[in-house]
Parts: structure tokens; C-alpha cells; sequence
């Protein structure tokens, strides 16, 4: 069997940790009010009290704006959405939407077409702010093209938007004229 080989540590330090935990045991006896001074020196209590401040801050200025209610006490604090933060809250996850990018290029252009009515003009620059937020290209004022599988990506888009199947057309094209620069842009080249 092997024997397991420990770790000598000095007997000096042994002795010194001693010394400062006793010290530290014997000043809060001696002088209860030199602990408050202790305190001054816990730098992880510092930054936690720092940052619970600044959670309670932001708190604050949510339910300022509508986007939170509380209730409660010290203990048992809740906070709870509004539903206008319910929805800020989706929109803010749903532009981070990312379109996850395959290994390799199949050669197919998607490309989504839309009208919609000046009624819908929001429901319109909301659209074309997603598309450019998932990087689609422009090529005209409705008409964009991504190279990548994005059905999951538009069938959320249209239902955020409420946006109906006459308005929004998406299709995958085999060759795209003049597609040289779209393929630098991507990087396909």
C-alpha cells in the first residue's frame, strides 16, 4: 500500500495563525466596539453591500418607470413584473436572437419578402431592425437575404410581430444573380 504523503506546513506558521485568530478572538472581548472596526477591513462584505445597493437602485427605477411592482419587507421582498415589463422583457430577449450558423454553406440563398400597410409602418421598422439585428443584407426596402437555415428565426418574428403570411414571404433560392458581393459579406466566397 501506498502511504499517502501529506503536505508538511512550518510549525511557525501554525503558531503565527494562531496568534492572529486568538488576537482577533481576544480584541472582540477586550474592546466588543473594535470589531465594528474589523468590519472596515471585509472587502467581500463591502462589494456584496455595494452591489445589493445598486440591485436595490435598479429595482427602484423599474417600478419608477411601470416595469416592476414590490411588495413585502426586508425578508420576504418580492419583486414582480408589470405587463408592460412582461413584454419589454420578451422584446429585449427576442433581439437577442441569435441564428445559429451550420458548418457549411449549403449554396441557398434565403430570402424573405414583406408588404405592409402604412397602418403597420412600427410593425414594419420592427421587422426590418430584427433583420438587421440577425444580419440579414438589404438588397432592397423589402427584400432581404440571409445564407443560412432561418425558418425557426422568421416563424418567431412573425409571431412577435403579428405579422400574417400575406405580409411576410420567405422562400430559399438555388442562385441569386450578381451574388459575389453577398458572398464576401459573408464570407463564402
Amino acid at each position: 500500500m501506498r502511504k499517502k504523503i501529506q503536505k508538511r506546513v512550518p510549525i511557525s506558521r501554525i503558531v503565527l495563525r494562531t496568534l492572529v485568530g486568538a488576537g482577533v478572538v481576544s480584541v472582540a472581548l477586550m474592546a466588543p466596539n473594535a470589531s465594528r472596526l474589523l468590519r472596515e477591513f471585509d472587502r467581500a462584505k463591502i462589494n456584496r453591500d455595494r452591489l445589493y445597493q445598486r440591485i436595490r437602485q435598479s429595482i427602484f427605477a423599474l417600478e419608477k418607470k411601470g416595469l416592476v411592482k414590490t411588495s413585502g419587507a426586508y425578508r420576504s421582498f418580492r419583486v414582480e413584473l408589470t405587463h408592460k415589463g412582461k413584454k419589454l422583457a420578451e422584446e429585449a430577449e427576442f433581439e437577442m436572437y441569435q441564428i445559429p450558423e451550420p458548418a457549411f454553406w449549403d449554396g441557398k440563398w434565403r430570402v424573405v419578402i414583406f408588404d405592409m400597410s402604412e397602418k403597420r409602418r412600427k410593425t414594419r421598422d420592427r421587422l426590418r431592425a430584427l433583420l438587421v439585428n440577425a444580419e440579414f443584407i438589404r438588397i432592397q426596402d423589402s427584400v432581404w437575404v440571409y445564407p443560412y437555415p432561418c425558418d425557426e428565426f422568421l416563424t418567431l418574428s412573425r409571431n412577435h410581430l403579428k405579422i400574417g403570411v400575406g405580409e411576410m414571404r420567405s422562400f430559399t433560392a438555388e442562385a441569386f444573380e450578381s451574388d459575389r458581393s453577398l458572398r464576401e459579406h459573408f464570407g463564402l466566397s
